[in-house]
């Protein structure tokens, strides 16, 4: 009986580790985009360049988008993480919304 709460335990604590894993995603405004990343002006006002992979998913609306539907100006929420290789962010899913609207 105490072999199996331990086990459910630990196998709690695994899940929530993962869960928490990813952290908040990271949004902002795209401001440049690449062949390979592309650059967000986040909420604090900072550039952040995120890396593209093979793998990458686009989303726009909820439905499967490309990376062409990428561009500037357009808001966005990444999930990332860090390319250990690269030491940068790579983008697992891009999420793309409305062009931000114009300054006046």
């Amino acid at each position: 009986m105490l072999n199996r709460l331990a086990l459910c335990l630990v196998t709690i604590a695994l899940f929530a580790g993962l869960l928490l894993a990813h952290g908040d995603p990271i949004m902002g405004t795209v401001t440049a985009v690449t062949d390979n990343n592309f650059t967000v002006t986040d909420k604090d006002n900072k550039s952040v360049v995120i890396m593209l992979e093979k793998g990458t998913k686009f989303l726009m609306n909820e439905k499967p988008a490309k990376k062409t539907d990428l561009k500037v100006g357009s808001r966005v929420a990444i999930d990332a993480h860090i390319d250990s290789k690269m030491k940068m962010l790579a983008a697992e899913e891009v999420k793309i919304g409305a062009a931000a609207p114009a300054k006046k």
